[in-house]
């Protein structure tokens, strides 16, 4: 409790105010309960020897118990909760069994279950202790009791008073098997659990923290830190609420107390290693305050349901950003139709085969590639016919087919000798005699 009364005179005190040591905690005035007259004393901030710090705070004297009407009463609580439940909790012995689904969608809200509550003019029964937008019931019921644990500074008493049965379970599980927090051990021991796959929880998890600070990531987003600078077998790690969408973040501030739950995941890669959650839906945080002056305690609330314009636009776009990280891939994909479009019937080829000029023609066709030397001609051969004597075309039956293009431009042939007049000297007479004698 935050809040009480001095039995004499009834002067309403807060617990923010014992740090500074006020008279009425100095002078060890009697005090009592602020809703009725169970003696209550004041405990100031502190830690506990698990490493878990409690602010400042009224608890009840030995021997004692609220009133049954009184709404800090265990007994009387507990009643409240199984009667708003929807059939999720039933009390036994005394004890609070809050029964959990087989997965975190079982938590969601069913389609009737969208607006609690009743139409106006309309009366009920029941009594929902919740704010708008309203909780699912069995999330209402968790923030529920995790805020009057809070309220009760978590004293081991109340908190063995609730417990949990998870779905397809024969036996119940201590609270603290399902919601973790606010302390380092707490935090730690789902760290082992979730490190640890044989001892992972098979149902869903909750986390209860107060928010520290709350920073942004590389796109501006906002996340918030429940816990940081908690130690694990010498290594620090932090508790992280995340989301794609951030309107589910947006009204954490510092100093909000939140309840998280969904599939909590360990995370090494970073600077320091995070027990965090990516929530995606509305229903997986509550959330309420405390006002410090005051020592008043809100009631669960939870963020604005995400819209389906959220969604098509707030998540990152993995599956484009895959392909266009690979520029090598458009570049393979156009060499094949090349070597398919051989196959099919020639129409006009990129490139035109060379043919051999005719011998008539090499001394004028220009040759593409490196430029060959021509052949050195003895000048006692007889001499080649001038380029300009020989350009008639050659018959089309007597050209050669056209040969497959080779890998380096042929040589140049040499041209045919043409007959000319008759030689002199002693080559021309030779050539007259064998003439005549054949």
């Amino acid at each position: 409790m935050f809040r009480a009364r001095v039995k004499d005179g009834g002067r309403e005190v807060l617990a923010a105010r014992i740090d500074d040591g006020p008279v009425w905690y100095t002078g060890k005035q009697p005090l009592v309960c602020t809703m009725c007259d169970a003696g209550v004393h004041g405990k100031g901030t502190y830690v506990k020897r698990n490493g878990a710090s409690y602010r400042a705070h009224f608890a009840l004297n030995p021997k004692t118990s609220h009133e049954e009407t009184c709404p800090f009463n265990p007994v009387e609580f507990i009643t409240s909760v199984a009667r708003g439940a929807q059939d999720l909790a039933h009390v036994q012995d005394g004890v609070l069994k809050l029964t959990l689904p087989g997965d975190v969608e079982g938590l969601a809200p069913l389609p009737d279950q969208a607006d609690p509550h009743p139409p106006q003019n309309a009366v009920s029964a029941r009594r929902i202790d919740t704010v708008a937008p309203p909780l699912p019931p069995l999330l209402n019921c968790a923030a529920r009791i995790a805020r009057f644990l809070q309220l009760n500074a978590f004293d081991d008493k109340v908190v063995s008073r609730f417990k949990v049965q998870p779905h397809g379970r024969r036996s119940p599980i201590p609270w603290g098997r399902f919601c973790y927090g606010p302390t380092a051990a707490a935090y730690g021991e789902l760290v082992r659990r979730l490190d640890t796959p044989k001892s992972a929880p098979s149902h869903p998890v909750a986390v209860y923290g107060t928010v520290q600070r709350v920073r942004r990531d590389r796109k501006g987003r906002p996340f918030v830190f429940l816990a940081d600078d908690i130690a694990l077998d010498g290594q620090e790690f932090e508790v992280v609420l995340r989301s794609m969408h951030p309107t589910l973040i947006k009204p954490l501030t510092a100093g909000t107390h939140v309840l998280a739950v969904g599939d909590w995941r360990t995370f090494a890669d970073g600077r320091v290693p995070q027990l965090r959650l990516f929530a995606e839906e509305a229903w997986q945080i509550a959330y309420w305050h405390t006002d410090e002056d005051t020592g008043a305690v809100s009631q669960p609330a939870r963020p604005p349901a995400v819209t389906a314009h959220q969604r098509a636009t707030e998540r990152p776009a993995r599956g484009p950003s895959r392909r266009t990280s690979r520029p090598t891939g458009a570049g393979r994909r156009p060499a094949a139709p090349p070597a398919r479009r051989t196959a099919a019937p020639p129409a006009a080829p990129p490139v035109p085969p060379v043919r051999p000029a005719p011998a008539a023609e090499a001394a004028d066709v220009p040759q593409h590639g490196p430029q060959l030397p021509a052949p050195v001609v003895p000048s006692t051969d007889v001499p080649r016919t001038p380029p300009s004597t020989a350009e008639a075309p050659v018959p089309p039956a007597t050209r050669p087919a056209v040969p497959p293009r080779p890998s380096h431009p042929p040589l140049p042939a040499s041209p045919p000798l043409v007959p000319r007049g008759r030689r002199k000297g002693l080559p021309g007479w030779l050539g007259r005699r064998r003439k005549g004698r054949s």
